[in-house]
């Protein structure tokens, strides 16, 4: 399912601290940032959201992503826990995920 999520991108409306940045891991295990104000949580994909407001990064994995892909986006969660020390590192998967990431892209708590 594609779902359409509503991230504050390169707006921040108190400062750098309320913007949340969004990347997806590509084929090459590459963190790519995603450039527009829409992002689709494609089942097929792995993304990243860093909420700088909550102090979180969210490492979003799909169901139909591939290992290959979960276990980069993995890696990748580590080197940004050396970039954001102070952030938390939370995991997650499509379907299961917690309402704090459902208020950040604005989708349904209920989307399923």
């Amino acid at each position: 399912m594609l779902v359409c999520a509503r991230v504050s991108q390169n707006t921040p409306s108190f400062g750098d601290d309320s913007m949340v940045d969004t990347f997806e891991i590509d084929s090459d295990a590459k963190l790519v940032e995603c450039k527009e104000d829409c992002v689709s949580l494609d089942t097929t994909k792995v993304l990243v959201f860093v909420d700088h407001e909550n102090q979180v990064v969210y490492l979003w994995r799909g169901k139909k992503a591939s290992l290959f892909k979960k276990l980069m986006g993995t890696r990748v969660a580590a080197k940004l826990s050396d970039k954001y020390q102070s952030y938390r590192i939370r995991p997650i998967t499509e379907e299961r995920e917690p309402a704090a990431f459902h208020d950040l892209v604005g989708t349904p708590h209920d989307q399923r």
